[in-house]
């Protein structure tokens, strides 16, 4: 055991608490390096710029909102910032994740809702109409099939690889990840808990989409999208000074959500104390905080936490294969270890299975960029949606 290493996080162990050494941005695997303090600027004013062009979408309405000032200017410096990323990034399979996390925010949260959208069935009274995807209205499609996909695969389907919030602060908020005297102390790690109250008030706006329409339901779902935007925005502008991750981390009422369904579904992380040297490299390299192995220690080698985004830094980070994804997966073959070596081969270019499988996943994106052209033109308005779904797809006209 390496106690020198070792970075406590609430557990109180004896060892001697020592400050955490980062590397240098040119060597980074998944540890964060300082940058210069005119990256850190431009980092600024790009979070300054996805903030007044959601202002501008929302309440300004200057110069026509177009993609340079509205509210999916966010998702443009995310591609842009993404590409500097992806080539900064030496962890292989944190590259492979950055690239599908820029690929689907791309996709799914910017061409298809702003260039060619369509309105997706949803259950309920809504405010304004959703247009595919409405990830965070409760009752829509996407929403029903995101949650039971984190049941099934953890937080990580959406926090870790299709997220635009994960997204801004993993390539714009990149250069702030150092800033960790704040974030990684014992009293940050219980300030985690503050993420209920953002929870407790997304279970009044589930709530308000089920009544009919009146003040009531109507001036509550526009004071939840207040405290919910607001907050996250403040964060962007204060990485600086609490990091790149404090929003997901404490205030984040769609993250709670996808926590408990980690709780309760079938992913976790198993640690082997028999393997490990508790050297500590996993909690350095959390982004959420965890305590990795302290937790799995505890916990009878489950690392079972609400916490857990699935980012998978601390399992290709660990010298000692100690540590392994569980999801429905390994229900479905027992044999299988989602540990370190498996997850780094699943990223190893030179392997054809790995080449066929990223085509295939980029086929798949170009027949939803296709499907989404075809029927953003076809699907009409939300009075017209049930017969223009039943004609569409050869079905009976749909009630609803």
């Amino acid at each position: 055991m390496n106690p020198q290493a070792v970075v406590p996080h609430g557990f109180r162990p004896s060892r001697r608490v020592v400050p955490i050494r980062f590397m240098p941005a040119s060597q980074q695997r998944s540890q964060a390096g300082h940058y210069a303090w005119w990256v850190r600027a431009v980092a600024l004013v790009a979070f300054a710029w996805a903030f007044l062009g959601w202002l501008n979408d929302a309440w300004l309405y200057r110069f026509g909102t177009p993609i340079w000032l509205n509210r999916y200017t966010e998702s443009a410096l995310i591609l842009a910032f993404g590409l500097w990323r992806i080539r900064a990034e030496k962890n292989p399979y944190t590259r492979k994740r950055l690239i599908i996390l820029v690929i689907n925010v791309t996709l799914f949260w910017w061409l298809i809702p702003w260039v060619w959208p369509f309105i997706e069935p949803h259950l309920g009274f809504l405010a304004g109409l959703p247009a595919f995807p409405s990830l965070h209205v409760p009752g829509t499609v996407t929403f029903f099939l995101v949650l039971a996909a984190v049941l099934l695969f953890g937080r990580r389907v959406i926090c870790g690889w299709n997220c635009p919030c994960v997204g801004i602060r993993e390539t714009v908020g990149f250069a702030f990840r150092h800033v960790d005297h704040v974030p990684r102390s014992a009293r940050a790690w219980r300030l985690r808990h503050l993420k209920w109250f953002w929870f407790a008030l997304y279970l009044g706006a589930m709530w308000a989409v089920t009544r009919p329409a009146n003040n009531v339901t109507v001036g509550y779902l526009g004071f939840f999208a207040m405290i919910v935007v607001l907050p996250y925005f403040a964060t962007l502008l204060l990485s600086p000074w609490i990091g790149n991750r404090s929003y997901c981390r404490f205030l984040c009422p769609y993250g709670a959500t996808f926590g408990l369904l980690n709780k309760v579904g079938m992913f976790r992380i198993d640690y082997a104390a028999e393997r490990c040297i508790q050297c500590g490299k996993c909690a350095k390299v959390c982004d959420m905080n965890i305590p990795v192995w302290e937790m799995g220690a505890a916990n009878q080698g489950r690392v079972d936490t609400t916490e857990c985004m699935g980012c998978g830094r601390c399992i290709t980070e660990c010298p000692t294969n100690s540590l392994a994804f569980r999801d429905v997966r390994n229900w479905l073959q027992p044999s299988l270890r989602q540990d370190r070596e498996h997850l780094r081969q699943r990223v190893d270019w030179s392997l054809g299975i790995v080449r066929w499988r990223f085509a295939g996943y980029l086929l798949l994106m170009a027949g939803v960029l296709t499907g989404a052209i075809h029927y953003s033109g076809q699907v009409g308005t939300w009075g017209e949606l049930p017969a223009r779904l039943g004609a569409i797809c050869g079905l009976p006209t749909l009630s609803w």
